[in-house]
């Protein structure tokens, strides 16, 4: 479970270690042999590694376990001519953005509004990071005013700055 997961970081750093270049590793074997066969435009990497109050690893061990992996698989994928590599992770990010972006990543989505991720305030801190998302999905819920008053906030000068799609902060819940 998570938080044995979590306590192995501290109860067993060496085994943390092993396992996270394990599987890079891993991953990269695989993407070198697919990557030399299809041509592809994106990696896409699934975290959900924050929730609503921040991540759930600190920056200091994302930089330590995490980090030099990241590097080595979004290297293979820059060798075989991906462009860009796509992370999902939900909760509130902001932390970790410029580890992600050192990590080689250029696209994060789903910038939830519930864990106060702001698509604007985001950009203006990393201009040239590719974002995705940032509609609040609870707004539109509430009908086409509080839809129109959502995308007005923020599309029109999200669009002007490049290198966004607009997209729901998260999955569709059923009330929408």
């Amino acid at each position: 479970g998570e938080e044995r997961v979590m306590t192995i970081f501290y109860d067993e750093p060496d085994l943390m270690r092993d396992i996270m270049d394990y599987l890079a590793d891993f991953w990269v074997a695989i993407y070198d042999q697919v990557l030399d066969e299809v041509q592809a435009d994106a990696l896409f990497i699934w975290e959900d590694m924050c929730y609503k109050g921040g991540p759930l690893i600190s920056p200091a061990m994302f930089r330590e376990f995490i980090l030099p992996n990241y590097q080595k698989l979004t290297a293979c994928a820059r060798d075989h001519g991906v462009r860009h590599v796509i992370v999902d992770t939900d909760g509130n990010c902001t932390a970790l953005l410029p580890l992600f972006i050192e990590g080689g990543v250029t696209i994060l989505h789903p910038f939830e509004a519930a864990a106060d991720m702001d698509v604007v305030e985001v950009r203006k801190a990393f201009p040239k990071l590719g974002i995705m998302g940032g509609i609040d999905k609870r707004k539109i819920a509430l009908g086409p005013a509080a839809i129109d008053a959502e995308l007005n906030r923020q599309v029109p000068w999200m669009m002007r700055q490049g290198g966004y799609i607009p997209t729901i902060d998260h999955s569709v819940p059923p009330d929408i």
